[in-house]
């Protein structure tokens, strides 16, 4: 059910062109840290890279899901987006246990029946390469009867503890090198299983904590950074850069959206 599919280098374009703007969702990782956020993408002058699904389209719209968004309306999702992520487990930042978000299925199934085209992503809080690839072969299993199109993400990022960085991952003092080395045996799991691999980070995070150098080529970069402008500088393919949005079908009051550069 898998789609891969070749990348090659997106041409820079003017800061004039135009910036897209829509409505969007929420995404809640269970145990921890709520987010909300809006992404969407700018044609800037940046290193951006041109990817995967055949949309026809120079921008793409999407939603980013989780059980927190409650009963989901694909019927008229359908109508708002050209696809969506959605959120299939997590690990617990005290407990280090795997859970199936609870949604998960559903939302997989239903949205596989208006056709939407699907990314699903787990978030991680592994503390090394066995963990690592522990979440990779959970979300795998989970997604085996589902069509996936889009990429298959691991959501590297530290847990919030009464408002400040926290949870097994961040108190585990790892090294940039030991950090990039885990996602890399994820992406490894998910790429030989035929899928599309991507890592989910902030801008600081990929900046400070991740060799991006070291990331294996076919891995696609999802950058969160609530600002004007990012302030990663490396190659990525997607930016989420708000924390507001509304979606038809998602009774949650905000939610989070992603636009991608789509390769015509």
């Amino acid at each position: 059910m898998a789609v891969k599919t070749k990348r090659t280098k997106k041409k820079k374009t003017s800061k004039n062109n135009k910036q897209i703007n829509k409505k969007a969702l929420i995404s809640v990782c269970a145990v921890f840290l709520v987010i909300v956020t809006v992404l969407t993408a700018v044609l800037v002058e940046k290193n951006i890279r041109s990817n995967l699904v055949h949309l026809n389209k120079d921008v793409a719209y999407g939603i980013d899901v989780s059980h927190h968004n409650g009963k989901i309306n694909w019927k008229k999702v359908k109508d708002e987006v050209d696809f969506a992520f959605i959120r299939v487990g997590y690990r617990g930042y005290k407990d280090a246990e795997i859970y199936l978000d609870s949604k998960a299925k559903r939302n997989l199934k239903n949205a596989n029946k208006y056709e939407v085209p699907v990314g699903v992503y787990f978030y991680s809080q592994a503390i090394n390469e066995d963990e690592a690839e522990e979440e990779a072969k959970f979300l795998l299993k989970n997604i085996k009867d589902y069509k996936i199109s889009m990429p298959v993400v691991i959501d590297f990022e530290y847990a919030s503890v009464n408002g400040k960085d926290g949870g097994r991952l961040h108190d585990a003092g790892l090294s940039r090198k030991e950090k990039t080395s885990l996602i890399n045996a994820f992406c490894k799991k998910v790429e030989k299983a035929g899928y599309t691999p991507a890592v989910y980070a902030s801008s600081y995070m990929f900046k400070y904590f991740i060799n991006t150098r070291k990331l294996d080529s076919d891995i696609m970069i999802w950058v969160a950074d609530y600002n004007k402008n990012i302030s990663y500088s490396g190659d990525y393919d997607f930016w989420q850069f708000s924390r507001k949005g509304k979606c038809k079908g998602v009774s949650s009051e905000y939610v989070d959206t992603n636009y991608w550069y789509i390769e015509k």
